[in-house]
């Protein structure tokens, strides 16, 4: 009998309104993702940067993160500070796991660099590996000032 009061204790030690909020916020941000991996539905996180090599030439730096095989298509584009699209260009793939990829400027939008201010983005529409088809959103590198023209 005393083993339920000692288990009655911790229960109502860690059910606490604090620890029901903790809880409830780790659910709103945790569940919708493994649902997801439960269904098979295609995600895909990606994060871009424009840097400069050496020699100043504009790079993007791009990194992609999946939890499963997703294939689509990719579109990357330059948008002006104003979000008016400058170029781009857009290809098929598969990714899978975390990848880390420096692109020159030009290769990545498809494109010199533009003379005003810009953004590169990207936006995917995947298929998983069990068929269900999901379109991102585009996302975008913090605003960049061009660089002085060189061979991009």
């Amino acid at each position: 009998m005393s083993e339920c009061k000692h288990l009655r204790a911790t229960f109502r030690r860690h059910l606490t309104p604090g620890s029901l909020t903790l809880m409830l916020f780790a659910a709103i941000i945790f569940v919708p993702r493994l649902i997801d991996t439960i269904k098979g539905e295609p995600w895909i996180a990606n994060e871009l940067i424009v840097a400069r090599n050496s020699d100043g030439i504009p790079l993007v730096e791009d990194r992609i993160t999946t939890h499963a095989t997703v294939f689509g298509q990719r579109a990357t584009f330059a948008v002006s500070e104003q979000g008016t699209v400058i170029c781009g260009t857009g290809h098929t793939n598969a990714w899978r796991g975390e990848s880390k990829q420096f692109w020159r400027l030009s290769a990545f939008i498809g494109c010199p660099q533009p003379s005003e201010p810009y953004r590169v983005c990207s936006a995917f529409s995947l298929t998983s590996g069990s068929g269900r088809h999901r379109t991102f959103d585009p996302i975008c590198s913090p605003l960049t000032l061009p660089a002085p023209q060189r061979d991009q």
